[in-house]
C-alpha cells in the first residue's frame, strides 16, 4: 500500500481518514446526497462522527491523525444513526401497563429496536474552499475508480467484496453470512446488531466508516456496486451495514 490515507487531501472520496473532533480516526465512507433536502454530506460510522448536530467539527484527516480544528475542519455533525431505540408499545399493552404496571414490572419494559446501521452524516463545509467532495474512492496507488452502482446487501452469500480504508487500504474478502447477528464493544457497551454481512477478509482499527462493495471481476472496478459500510473487523472478518439501510434509516443516496 503506497498512499498515505492518514494525511490531508485536497480532493476528498472514500477511503481516507476523518473523523469528529472528539474521536481519534476512521474512515471516509465517501460522497452522498442527503435525501432530506438534496445537499451533498459526508457520511462515515457514527463512532466516527460521534457529537452533537450542528455543532461538532468533523476533521480531515481525523485527530489521531494530526487533524486539527482551527485548519482540517471540513463540516459539522449533521445528523447521527439511532442506537438501541426503544420499540413503541402497542395500544393494547399500553392499556395494561397503565392499570397493573406495578405487578407486572419488566413485562412493561419497552423492547429495544434492533440496531441495523452505524452510520452517521456530516455537511461538508471546508474552512479551506481549496478542498472539495468528489465521487469515487481512493485505490492504493493514488488513483480514484468512481463506482456507479449501489445493491441492497442482500443475498451476496460467497460473492467477493473489497474495501477501501485509512489503515489497511484495499482488501478483498468473501461474504459468509448476510443476515448475520453480531455483538460488537463499544468502548463501554456492547450493542447487538442483526441483519449485518459478516466477511472473512482484513480489516483494523481506523477501518471504520470504509465503503464495501460487491465485486463483479476478478479486480476491483468501476463495474461493481456498493453494498454497505464496514464498522468492525479483525486480522480475519469483517462486518458491515447493509446499503439499503444508509438509504432508509440514514435517509442518504451513494453520489458517484
Amino acid at each position: 500500500m503506497s498512499l498515505d490515507r492518514t494525511r490531508r487531501f485536497e480532493t476528498l472520496v472514500g477511503g481516507i481518514s476523518i473523523g469528529s473532533e472528539e474521536i481519534t480516526a476512521g474512515t471516509l465512507t465517501g460522497r452522498f446526497i442527503d435525501l432530506t433536502d438534496g445537499r451533498e454530506v459526508i457520511v462515515s460510522n457514527r463512532h466516527v462522527l460521534e457529537g452533537v448536530p450542528g455543532k461538532t467539527l468533523v476533521l480531515q484527516p481525523g485527530k489521531y491523525d494530526g487533524g486539527k480544528p482551527s485548519e482540517d475542519a471540513v463540516g459539522k455533525v449533521k445528523r447521527l444513526a439511532k442506537f438501541d431505540s426503544d420499540k413503541p408499545l402497542p395500544w393494547w399493552k399500553k392499556i395494561i401497563c397503565f392499570l397493573f404496571g406495578w405487578i407486572l414490572d419488566e413485562w412493561c419494559y419497552p423492547e429495544k429496536t434492533p440496531n441495523r446501521l452505524d452510520a452517521g452524516v456530516a455537511t461538508f463545509e471546508p474552512t479551506d474552499l481549496k478542498r472539495v467532495l468528489k465521487g469515487g474512492v481512493y485505490m492504493d496507488d493514488g488513483s480514484i475508480i468512481k463506482v456507479k452502482y449501489t445493491v441492497d446487501g442482500d443475498e451476496i452469500v460467497g460473492a467477493k467484496v473489497w474495501k477501501s480504508g485509512r489503515t489497511t487500504g484495499v482488501t478483498i474478502g468473501t461474504v459468509v453470512d448476510d443476515k448475520a447477528s453480531v455483538k460488537v464493544w463499544y468502548g463501554n457497551v456492547w450493542r447487538v446488531f442483526e441483519d449485518v454481512v459478516l466477511v472473512k477478509g482484513l480489516a483494523r482499527g481506523g477501518d471504520s466508516g470504509s465503503p464495501v462493495f460487491l465485486m463483479l471481476n476478478q479486480q476491483p472496478s468501476e463495474d461493481d456496486a456498493l453494498c454497505g459500510i464496514l464498522f468492525a473487523g479483525s486480522s480475519e472478518y469483517w462486518v458491515h451495514c447493509k446499503y439499503k439501510y444508509l438509504e432508509s434509516i440514514l435517509k442518504v443516496r451513494w453520489a458517484p
